[in-house]
């Protein structure tokens, strides 16, 4: 999965807009303006209950196309003490999609009257400072930190597992006679199976006697580890919004090619 989504040369979310009625999803912001702004609000609350530092990093993990942070500094731009103390920071790993977000933020060069040699980009719409990373690690520390993450863990890469007669067997996918992929369930235990326990943890015994396929996602383990060391190092909070079932899943996933719900394994050249 991370390297259909993700491959430098010809991952998904890479070299095109892959959002709006022109791409092949649709997600919250895109419908309306209302939602950057009610998640700007929530963010100027939380900044308010944190006393209002002078210095924040507002941080929005998969920016999409950007128009969540453009509504949402649009609709904060009112509140100067608010904006001034913001530097947004922007995780996103695709070139062709930090170039949608320069755009959808107005984003310029500012000029240095001071000399230094790395250039700053402000947002246009809030006079307000915006940097671009591959990870969350990137981000500098030592500062409030407030965290979006909107449907960003659901495009993050999940292992499904089976049950079989030597117990949790993970899916992999093979190639047939016919050159077409198949599903295939592993030999051997494989790294991921090390999660499996973990996510368990989160579900009654009974539940987990019920099942016979589940799915762990441990790059959203260790991603809300990870968040939860750095606000609890230097302070802030994080909205994390998905939408699926509140419970133990077995099989999420799922393929979307211009709007329309497609069968798995079909369609690798999108």
């Amino acid at each position: 999965m991370e390297e259909v989504l993700t491959n430098p040369k010809d991952g998904f979310y890479m070299n095109r807009d892959v959002f709006g009625v022109a791409g092949d999803f649709i997600t919250s912001p895109e419908v309306s303006q209302m939602f950057g702004e009610m998640v700007g609000v929530w963010v100027m609350c939380l900044w308010e209950q944190m006393g209002q530092p002078n210095r924040v990093n507002l941080v929005e993990l998969g920016p999409g196309r950007g128009t969540l942070m453009a509504d949402l500094l649009r609709g904060a731009s009112k509140i100067k003490k608010f904006t001034e103390s913001l530097h947004i920071h922007m995780v996103e790993c695709s070139p062709t999609l930090q170039k949608l977000q320069h755009c959808s933020l107005k984003c310029t060069d500012k000029d240095d009257a001071d000399g230094n040699l790395e250039k700053q980009i402000i947002s246009k719409l809030s006079e307000t400072p915006v940097s671009w990373h591959a990870t969350l690690e990137q981000v500098p520390t030592g500062v409030p930190t407030i965290i979006i993450a909107h449907e960003f863990y659901d495009a993050l890469p999940v292992h499904q597992f089976q049950r079989a007669s030597r117990g949790w067997s993970e899916k992999m996918i093979d190639v047939a006679e016919d050159s077409s992929f198949r599903f295939v369930l592993s030999p051997q235990p494989t790294p991921a199976s090390l999660y499996i326990m973990k996510r368990c943890k989160w579900a009654e015994r009974e539940e987990i006697a019920k099942l016979d396929h589940i799915e762990v996602c441990p790059k959203a383990m260790d991603l809300t580890q990870n968040i939860a060391k750095r606000i609890s190092s230097d302070g802030g909070g994080a909205l994390i919004i998905d939408y699926g079932l509140n419970g133990i899943v077995s099989d999420s996933l799922q393929v979307w090619c211009l709007l329309l719900l497609i069968v798995l394994l079909t369609c690798f050249s999108r």
